[in-house]
């Protein structure tokens, strides 16, 4: 499968839940499924790998060298079995295709692990020995799966990927040691201090194996998917942002949404006759937010030898007005003014310059590139229609227009950099 159709699978967005205003993309079930064939496939593990059965896996020799405070165990386990690690369950999967990381929690109820045991050391002053049968238990296990998608096999997949246990308690027991008795219930009982240690030294023999096999199920559930076009799925996948986005919006009450205060000085000729003037807005307000929307195709680029991800595209919004009071000041003339400005639409352009490896949504740029067709409606001036009142007229219209622009950017801008953060 080749990059580009890749990109496709990352871009999809396939579920929208009920009542949930999160966006939940396809990855997500990709990740998912390649678990669950991950589980099947444990039973007989992968040959092409050179990865035996993991479950139960069976391991001939290994060796451990802990420490614990004035506790000290070195030796060796043989003919170790581990029993029960496709019993895991699939507690959380979260996606961040911005960022190309998915991040995986897996729970396992316990692990059963069984073999003999040839050991030596000392607690603080005391010698410690024996040879025989052992078993450890470890309950309440918690897997966390770091993956970071990438250049993979030709194409994009599994570039990274983390995996790390911890174990709410382990019980361990070796038969027999110090020749058995009281002695072997003592030194069992402090040896359970190491449980952590020993549980560690047997992860970092197979956890590569876990790794390995795990990278191989995503990758070939990832290869393996059948997607539309490019500009297919990924415009789907804004779409069904911005629609989480105008939600949103009327939920947190910004739409209409509330313009700053501002004031400023202009000169205008009239006549040959030159006039400084001052006008101070307040009370604004600007409605439509919420028809946020795609105005056209949206773009994703993936730079593999930079580790940067490009989205891009044009956001439209439809129908809004701006409302204003205006205290406008020249010469002689001096009015309280109420000030409509309808646009029809307006666009605005973005642009991402996300690097993989950093954490933070920046934009190469973000902002409007255009403005519908603008009406403009004035109350308090009364019957000036004359020259002066035209300059005035334009001289309000163009702060206003500036107004809005900014607003419209901010608020836009903001919201797009919260989607992708969350997304």
């Amino acid at each position: 499968m080749g990059l580009r159709r890749l990109l496709c699978v990352l871009a999809t967005v396939a579920v929208l839940q009920a009542g949930d205003a999160s966006v939940r993309n396809v990855i997500d079930d990709q990740i998912i499924a390649a678990l669950e064939s991950f589980r099947n496939h444990m039973i007989d593990g992968w040959p092409e790998l050179g990865i035996p059965p993991l479950d139960p896996l069976v391991l001939p020799e290994v060796r451990i060298n802990v420490t614990s405070g004035t506790t000290h165990l070195h030796g060796s386990l043989t003919n170790l079995t581990i029993n029960k690690m496709s019993t895991f369950t699939i507690d959380r999967v979260q996606s961040n295709i911005l960022f190309f990381k998915v991040d995986v929690s897996l729970g396992l109820p316990m692990l059963d692990f069984a073999g003999n045991y040839d050991v030596g050391g000392a607690i603080d002053v005391l010698p410690i020995y024996g040879s025989g049968p052992f078993w450890m238990d470890a309950f309440d296990l918690q897997m966390s799966i770091t993956i970071k998608l990438g250049e993979a096999e030709g194409g994009l997949g599994v570039s990274t990927l983390d995996l790390n246990f911890e174990a709410n308690s382990t019980d361990i027991h070796f038969e027999n040691i110090m020749g058995g008795g009281d002695m072997e219930d003592f030194v069992n009982g402090v040896l359970s201090s190491l449980g952590p240690d020993i549980l560690q030294a047997l992860e970092d023999v197979y956890e590569p194996w876990l790794e390995e096999a795990l990278r191989k199920e995503i990758n070939d559930i990832l290869h393996g998917s059948e997607r539309a076009s490019k500009d297919e799925t990924v415009n789907d996948f804004f779409d069904l942002l911005f629609a989480n986005m105008r939600q949103s919006i009327i939920e947190n009450g910004q739409d209409p949404l509330s313009l700053p205060s501002d004031s400023d000085n202009f000169t205008v000729s009239l006549f040959n006759t030159t006039m400084d003037g001052e006008v101070a807005v307040s009370g604004g307000h600007l409605a439509g937010l919420s028809t946020v929307h795609r105005a056209g195709n949206m773009t994703l680029l993936y730079v593999g030898e930079q580790d940067e991800v490009i989205w891009g595209g044009e956001v439209g919004l439809i129908d809004l007005e701006a409302d204003y009071t205006f205290g406008l000041t020249l010469a002689l003339f001096g009015k309280d003014l109420e000030l409509s400005l309808k646009m029809s639409y307006v666009h605005l352009s973005f642009e991402t310059d996300v690097f993989l490896h950093q954490s933070n949504v920046t934009f190469a740029h973000c902002n409007v590139t255009e403005l519908g067709p603008l009406h403009f409606k004035e109350k308090g001036a009364g019957p000036l229609d004359t020259p002066l009142y035209n300059i005035l007229a334009n001289t309000l219209l163009g702060e206003l227009a500036g107004l809005v622009t900014s607003a419209v950017e901010g608020a836009i801008c903001s919201l797009l950099e919260g989607a992708f953060g969350s997304s």
